[in-house]
């Protein structure tokens, strides 16, 4: 009676250890593969170049005269837009005030036929 119970004790004991063996093949496949997937260089320090020569400084000029002469001609535009619609809310709410003091005073009440 104790032999049958050896051997399932025995086959138990070997599907442990190849269970076991298969996690670790495993987990060495999934750490080749995170090895493989990550660059050895993820993030690189910035070095400042330490030479300010005369061009690095007309270049740094010319990018801050082009922004402001960006936002210059963008505040322009908006104020003569500005006073656009301002001309033409005017000229509209005169028209319509004439309109109505037309159909108030000027017009007939009771049309002749």
């Amino acid at each position: 009676m104790n032999d049958p119970d050896e051997k399932a004790r025995e086959l138990r004991h070997k599907e442990q250890q190849l269970r076991k063996r298969e996690q670790e093949i495993r987990l060495r496949e999934l750490e080749a593969e995170i090895e493989r997937s990550v660059p050895e260089n993820i993030t690189r320090k910035y070095e400042k170049e330490d030479n300010n020569t005369q061009k690095s400084k007309l270049e740094l000029w010319r990018r801050k005269i082009i922004a402001i002469s960006q936002f210059t001609g963008l505040a322009i535009v908006a104020l003569v837009a500005l006073r656009v619609a301002s001309w033409l809310g005017t000229a509209v709410m005169v028209g319509a005030i004439a309109f109505i003091g037309y159909k108030i005073l000027f017009q007939d009440k009771n049309p002749k036929n």
